[in-house]
């Protein structure tokens, strides 16, 4: 069994860079199984949304969640996105009128002071080359009492994913190192100035048949695929066309978040 001894962080930032303008075509298929009308309900609950106000999707991919706010709120909706491709399938989607996109990175935002009102991020920390920067900028473009809302993974939830555990457990020690943990979301937002830091995990039970991870794993729709070395790549198939040679009965991906909530 192939295992990670350590991290290369160089390597996770290169993977980063080039992951999705591959993957795009792919995207949306690894995230089908996902609810999405329960993220805005949440932003709205902490930081109700006026029709001019602005809620900015940052990391936005292909428009999957920013499509799907713009048709749930009267306020406005921008999405922010480095890879011109996705911004382009995006582009291909239904455009509410109070949608619109931008490219651009988190670190350095187009965008004025006291200008948002809701920021959201959905697995997209993570990706962020600097981390201290973009809450930086949020908080910069946040306004008063609006909220910064980042969906990620706490390191319990890692871990206790069946798919690290058993299909691909050389990922495991680069989710936990790449990922934030509680604490660390804590200190960082605070030190930012935002004013409180909640956190809610929320839970799913979901799965996915192993025929479904095995197409996942293969167009690699999900970035840590792309991490993975030609031997955890191989022994992760293996593992998975067994399962579908046995019956290709439902595996255990239960859909679950950590939400970190900072308000200004």
């Amino acid at each position: 069994m192939t295992k990670t001894s350590h991290v290369n962080l160089e390597k996770w930032q290169q993977v980063s860079k080039n992951h999705f303008s591959k993957i795009t075509p792919y995207y949306d298929q690894g995230r089908d199984f996902e609810r999405r009308e329960i993220w805005m309900e949440e932003i709205s609950r902490h930081t109700p949304i006026e029709k001019d106000d602005w809620v900015l999707d940052s990391g936005s991919g292909t428009g999957l969640l920013a499509v799907h706010f713009a048709e749930q709120i009267t306020g406005r909706v921008l999405g922010l996105e480095p890879s011109w491709s996705m911004l382009q399938q995006a582009l291909q989607k239904k455009q509410p009128a109070n949608l619109g996109w931008l490219q651009g990175i988190s670190e350095t935002l187009p965008i004025a002071n006291n200008t948002l009102r809701a920021v959201f991020l959905s697995q997209v920390w993570h990706h962020l080359e600097d981390q201290d920067q973009a809450g930086r900028e949020f908080f910069r473009c946040l306004k008063s009492g609006g909220g910064l809302f980042i969906k990620t993974y706490s390191h319990a939830q890692i871990k206790a994913r069946w798919d690290l555990q058993f299909i691909f457990p050389e990922l495991m020690p680069l989710m936990l190192h790449i990922y934030p943990d509680v604490p660390g979301y804590e200190s960082l937002l605070k030190n930012i100035g935002f004013t409180s830091v909640e956190f809610q995990s929320t839970v799913r039970e979901n799965f996915l048949l192993p025929s479904q991870l095995l197409t996942i794993l293969r167009k690699k729709a999900w970035s840590m695929f792309s991490y993975l070395t030609p031997e955890g790549t191989a022994e992760g198939e293996a593992r998975l066309e067994t399962l579908v040679a046995s019956g290709d009965e439902p595996v255990p991906h239960s859909e679950v978040h950590l939400l970190v909530i900072a308000l200004k």
